[in-house]
């Protein structure tokens, strides 16, 4: 691990890493429509002292941290001053009747061109709960395209006191590169990568990190200015509620505080959870797009002493290790006290595996399913494709069309697409998916939340679970249909599957991906038909007509 912070360092302003949301402008005031207008341009800068050319919103990286209520919608205008094309993803939120909004280059947009702009018409429904936006047109999100999206909720008692805390903090944390997203893609899907993930050579809070200028190596040389390390200043006799997302490109984490006491309460987009009893000062896996909260507080004997949030980054991807990567970082968290103390490291970490998370009790059953679907899903490398990693779902590595497909027939979608259709009527689906590689994949379904009925990591064998064939019972035992977890990303484990089921009554296409950007990006991706044409799609309806009319622009 990196060398600790000296609590008598001077801390420099521009350096605080504290986002501090502000729940009380919203949970008391009616829905509204709330507009924003962003200016997307690229600038170098200097997060953690690597110089790197990364996207803006209005000026800022990450962009604006959007805050809401249940039932406003968003109205974001969006001007591309970048020189490339672009599209915004709002991830977690259902979309509904808005499946033309949600984003997807080549399934429900195009791309915003340069110098064009485009209106996003976001509903936010009746959700609450921590999300988050990106892009999701090629790589960008490696290059900061992205930002907070946090939805608070107005129910009563409030959610501060029921869940007992003070204050809300943000924290998108993530692995982060130095080379441009677009080169790292290039240096994975040559076959010479053999499929082995290029490793990060950092991390970021916030958009802040610290990188050692002599770690760099020569293979990798970088333009390297010394920074003050980031840092944060809390007031330990209050409570937080810390909503945590993993906003990477390959690795989970794991989040410490090690004098503090933790209880999850909630994960992805306001999903509630049982909490971990007895409390602990760290918690993990968390693997990228996934988000958790908990309420992090302290005993009154800790309340004056400096402490560190310590960031560690999962090795299941550093299979060639990079030698400028530092995966556990340390930033001190000073106590905001009259009578403050220099920190002291004494402090055993307990962490809490995220994976053993449960929901609370149903109270009705969870409904049989009307369809039944399963997919496989790897890294493969084939001399037809030139040996040149791609990632495939049932044999089938996706790339878009040059218009999206919910503006198309069916009928002239390529072999490239893999959607099936759940039928015109709403029905609860079943989706096994099984992962035939020595790594796990957090897979996103856009527009629905799910129950994890099951997950299992196999032990590297013929492990995997086909709802076809009865006669063979599912290695990791019998399902959870009493208080399954609900959740919008599920990490699959190695060689083994997760089963998940979900109510399709969300009007679209709407994609389904692993989040390792570089499996999505090279393949690893599908969608769902849910009602529609089962012949047309929706290229006859209000949402393909709509997706049109940006195309045409």
């Amino acid at each position: 691990m990196d060398g600790h912070f000296e609590s008598t360092t001077a801390l420099a302003p521009e350096r605080d890493l504290k986002v501090l949301l502000h729940p009380e402008d919203h949970v008391s005031r009616d829905p509204s429509t709330r507009h924003f207008s962003w200016n997307i341009t690229k600038a170098i800068i200097t997060p953690n002292g690597v110089q790197k050319n990364v996207f803006l919103i209005n000026g800022q990286y990450p962009g604006p941290t959007l805050e809401a209520r249940s039932g406003d919608i968003l109205e974001i205008e969006v001007f591309n001053f970048s020189e490339e094309e672009i599209s915004l993803h709002w991830h977690g939120l259902h979309m509904r009747g808005a499946n033309h909004m949600d984003g997807l280059v080549g399934i429900t947009q195009c791309a915003i061109k340069q110098g064009g702009k485009f209106t996003y018409r976001v509903p936010i429904g009746d959700q609450t709960g921590t999300f988050w936006y990106h892009a999701h047109s090629e790589v960008q999100r490696a290059d900061s395209l992205y930002g907070g999206l946090i939805v608070h909720s107005p129910v009563f008692p409030a959610e501060n006191f029921s869940h007992e805390y003070d204050s809300e903090l943000l924290f998108m944390v993530g692995d982060w590169y130095h080379w441009p997203a677009t080169k790292v893609l290039e240096h994975f899907m040559r076959p010479t990568s053999a499929g082995v993930e290029p490793c990060p050579d950092s991390l970021l809070i916030n958009g802040l990190g610290y990188f050692e200028c002599s770690m760099a190596t020569h293979g990798a040389p970088v333009n390297c200015s010394d920074v003050e390390k980031p840092w944060l200043k809390l007031d330990k006799q209050r409570r937080y509620r810390i909503r945590l997302i993993n906003v990477g490109s390959l690795t989970g984490l794991s989040f410490t505080i090690p004098d503090s006491e933790m209880k999850v309460i909630q994960v992805d987009g306001g999903q509630a959870v049982v909490a971990n009893t007895p409390p602990t000062n760290s918690i993990g896996v968390l693997y990228p797009a996934e988000r958790v909260d908990f309420i992090v507080l302290w005993s009154e004997s800790a309340r004056d002493t400096d402490t560190e949030v310590i960031i560690e980054l999962d090795d299941e991807f550093f299979l060639r290790p990079n030698f400028a990567l530092t995966p556990i970082q340390s930033f001190l968290l000073a106590a905001e006290s009259s009578g403050r103390q220099p920190l002291v490291n004494t402090t055993d970490i307990s962490r809490f595996d995220l994976r053993q998370l449960i929901g609370p009790e149903l109270t009705n059953p969870l409904p049989a399913p009307e369809k039944t679907f399963m997919i496989y899903t790897a890294i493969e490398v084939w001399n037809h494709l030139n040996n040149i990693p791609h990632g495939f779902i049932n044999h089938t590595h996706w790339e878009p069309q040059s218009l999206p497909l919910v503006s198309i027939d069916r009928e002239i979608w390529d072999d490239h697409q893999l959607v099936p259709w759940t039928g015109s009527e709403p029905v609860w689906v079943e989706l096994t998916i099984n992962n035939i590689d020595a790594n796990g994949h957090p897979f996103h379904l856009h527009g629905f939340d799910f129950y994890v009925i099951t997950s299992y990591e196999g032990k590297g064998g013929w492990d995997y679970y086909n709802p076809f064939t009865p006669s063979r019972s599912p290695r990791g035992g019998p399902f959870n249909l009493h208080n399954p977890i609900r959740k919008d990303t599920v990490y699959v484990p190695p060689w083994g599957y997760v089963v998940i089921r979900f109510l399709a009554d969300n009007t679209g296409i709407w994609a389904l991906h692993c989040h390792i950007l570089w499996h999505q990006a090279s393949g690893m991706s599908m969608a769902f038909q849910v009602l529609g044409d089962e012949k047309k799609g929706f290229s006859d309806d209000f949402l393909g007509l709509s997706a049109e009319t940006l195309c045409k622009v």
